[in-house]
């Protein structure tokens, strides 16, 4: 039986989106899809394999540009680790936390 830690070794909670993006990659840009967000990073959609440790940037809806590096891949694209500094991490902390928020609210009012 795994332990808890095998189970959730994320440091922040996801919420799961569909927003359409752009990924830029050695001067390339790529339409993608955030599938799921948090404060540390993003699982998102895309038609190109990008390499593990790939440094690339992911413009996000609402919070601008953010540097993130590939750390695995998925059956329908890549899981990224943002990289920046504190404060644009608190401040982005923020923004995810919005909408953590507003997707609570939006499900408890539907159900």
């Amino acid at each position: 039986m795994p332990d808890l830690h095998t189970i959730n070794r994320r440091a922040h909670r996801r919420v799961l989106v569909s927003n359409m993006t752009t990924v830029s990659h050695e001067g390339d840009q790529y339409q993608a899809k955030v599938l799921n967000i948090s404060a540390g990073g993003a699982g998102i959609s895309l038609d190109v394999r990008l390499a593990d440790q790939s440094r690339i940037s992911v413009n996000v809806e609402n919070f601008g540009i953010i540097p993130a590096r590939v750390v695995r891949q998925m059956r329908d694209g890549i899981g990224v680790k943002f990289e920046m500094s504190e404060e644009k991490e608190q401040a982005f902390i923020r923004q995810v936390t919005k909408i953590v928020s507003k997707k609570r609210l939006e499900q408890a009012t539907a159900n």
